[in-house]
C-alpha cells in the first residue's frame, strides 16, 4: 500500500480564523495535496461550512488540487460523543470529500467514562459506516493512563468493533503516553491505516504525562494546560524522532495510507514551518512523487 502524505489544517488553525482559503491557497502552493479538515473557526466557534456554503468550499478544494480525505469532528468537553448533530457531520464532510470521519479527543480519565466512550465510539462508527464513511479515533497521551494491567486506551480497543471503529495514532502523543508507537502500531494492525506526525523538542521529557496526576473525573484541558507547554513540540526533523528509522519501518510495515503532519509548534511562521515539515516527509516516504 502506498502511504500518501496529509496535512492537519489544525496546523495552521489561527491562520485559517484570519483568512480560510487564502490559508488553503498557500497549503496548495507549498505542494501539499491531501488536507484533514478541522470544522470550526477556534475564534469565534462558528463552523467553516456555516460561513462558506459547501459548493464554494469544494469548488475551492478542486481548484487547488486538494483532496480533503478525512475531517476531525468531535464536541466539546463534558459533551456527550453523540451531543453533535451526526448526520449534519456526517452528509457535510461527505459532500466535501471526506472519506472518514476522526473523531479526535475523548475526556476519559477512569475505566467506567473509557467504557461508556467506547459504545458512543461504536455507535458513530456504526452510523459513518452505513453512509459509506470510515471512523477513526485520534489519540492524545491521557489515554495510556494505567488501570492495572491495561491501559484506557486498551479498554477502547478492546470494547469497539473493529468493523466501525478504527483508530489514528498520533505517534508522539503516544510516546508521551508512555508507550512504544511502532509497537502499538503492530499490535492495532489494519485498526490503523492513519497516523499523525509531529516532533517532540530535546528537552522534553517522553515519560507517561498522566502516570501520577491524573485522577478519575479529572479536568483534562486543566491538565494539559499545566503538563504541555507550547514550546515542547518543534518542526519535522528538529525534535527527538528518528524519521529515517521510523518511516523504514513504517514503509516495511505497508499499512500506513496516510501519514499527516500535524505541527503544533509556536515558534516562528506556520507556513515555513510546515513547508520544512513537508519536505522531510518527503526524504523519508518511500515511492513518494515530489512535487
Amino acid at each position: 500500500m502506498a502511504m500518501e502524505i496529509g496535512l492537519n489544517l489544525f496546523s495552521v488553525f489561527r491562520e485559517l480564523n484570519e483568512d480560510y482559503f487564502g490559508t488553503l491557497e498557500k497549503v496548495a502552493e507549498m505542494g501539499y495535496k491531501n488536507i484533514e479538515l478541522i470544522s470550526a473557526n477556534f475564534a469565534t466557534g462558528e463552523r467553516f461550512t456555516d460561513t462558506f456554503t459547501l459548493p464554494v468550499i469544494k469548488k475551492k478544494f478542486d481548484e487547488l488540487g486538494l483532496k480533503a480525505f478525512a475531517a476531525h469532528e468531535g464536541v466539546a468537553p463534558g459533551q456527550s460523543l453523540l451531543a453533535a448533530d451526526w448526520d449534519k457531520i456526517i452528509e457535510e464532510n461527505a459532500t466535501l470529500g471526506a472519506e472518514s470521519i476522526v473523531f479526535p479527543m475523548a475526556f476519559i480519565s477512569g475505566r467506567e467514562d473509557a467504557l461508556q466512550t467506547a459504545e458512543q465510539l461504536n455507535l458513530l462508527g456504526k452510523k459513518c459506516n452505513e453512509a459509506g464513511l470510515g471512523f477513526y479515533y485520534h489519540n492524545h497521551a491521557h489515554e495510556f493512563k494505567r488501570i492495572g494491567e491495561t491501559s484506557l486506551f486498551d479498554l477502547l480497543v478492546e470494547n469497539t468493533d473493529p468493523k466501525n471503529v478504527k483508530f489514528e495514532l498520533d505517534l508522539v502523543w503516544v510516546m508521551r503516553g508512555g508507550y512504544e508507537p511502532l509497537a502499538l502500531l503492530e499490535k492495532l494492525g489494519s485498526r490503523c491505516d492513519m497516523i499523525h506526525q509531529k516532533d517532540l523538542g530535546k528537552h522534553v521529557e517522553t515519560v507517561n504525562l498522566f502516570a501520577s496526576s491524573q485522577e478519575d473525573n479529572a479536568d483534562l484541558m486543566k491538565l494539559y494546560t499545566e503538563l504541555v507547554k507550547p514550546t515542547d513540540f518543534v518542526n519535522l526533523g528538529t525534535g527527538i524522532v528518528n524519521f529515517q528509522d521510523t518511516y523504514q519501518k513504517l514503509n516495511e510495515l505497508g499499512s500506513i495510507r496516510y501519514a499527516i503532519v500535524e505541527n503544533e509548534g509556536q515558534v516562528g511562521d506556520k507556513f515555513t514551518s510546515i513547508a520544512s515539515d513537508l519536505q522531510v516527509m518527503e526524504n523519508n516516504v518511500i515511492g513518494y512523487i515530489k512535487r
